[in-house]
């Protein structure tokens, strides 16, 4: 299975005088937020109110995009114990769209929402190979990530095209609309002439509906 990594920091202190230990403990936050509503609306924005918070640490937005939670936006916490209300611009996807909040404090410990769920009826997403065979064109906006032959990701974001131009030659995996496609890309002897196939997936990377 294709695996999505985040890069975690790691804060370092040192002990001092009593200056320096002071300003290392105003950096020591916990998470301790609790949810107190949550919202999606149909053009895409995810809206929260939070209280007991205790300090101001990132809110990573995560959508539940193919089997995985993906990171799809960030808002930088209050961090005062009374309501606290956020709004985040999200993609949606056809059909079922899960959200949550996360964040992380200086024990590198991740506290999380629960997931909440909304259902989209816009039009499914489809995608053509387009500009000479050198561009995926997909017919609304949407999240997509692309993964090379070796399974790691090339490209990711958010939009109506990818230009694949100067992809090497192989089978490159494709999500879409939290949908699983993909394409060959074959190489000739003249660039111009690099024609991407698009095909159905393998059946081992099929997602069982």
């Amino acid at each position: 299975m294709l695996l999505f990594c985040l890069s975690i920091g790691t804060n370092i202190s040192f002990a001092g005088n009593g200056e320096g230990n002071a300003e290392n403990k105003n950096d020591k936050i916990i998470s301790t937020f609790v949810v107190q509503s949550f919202k999606i609306s149909k053009e895409g924005l995810v809206n929260w109110t939070t209280n007991n918070e205790h300090g101001s640490l990132p809110f990573i937005v995560e959508q539940y995009i193919f089997d995985k939670w993906v990171k799809v936006g960030e808002v930088s916490g209050i961090g005062t114990p009374t309501p606290n209300s956020y709004s985040v611009p999200v993609g949606l996807h056809t059909g079922e769209n899960k959200f949550r909040v996360r964040q992380k404090g200086y024990d590198k410990m991740s506290r999380f929402s629960d997931s909440f769920t909304y259902y989209s009826k816009k039009e499914a997403v489809t995608y053509t190979i387009t500009n000479k065979n050198q561009t995926v064109s997909f017919s609304g906006d949407t999240y997509f990530i692309v993964y090379n032959p070796y399974g790691a990701i090339v490209k990711q974001g958010y939009g109506n095209s990818i230009d694949v131009s100067n992809y090497i030659k192989g089978y490159y995996c494709l999500v879409y609309d939290n949908k699983l496609g993909g394409f060959e890309k074959k190489k000739v002897i003249l660039k111009n002439t690099f024609c991407p196939i698009v095909i159905n997936p393998p059946h081992w990377l099929k997602r069982n509906q």
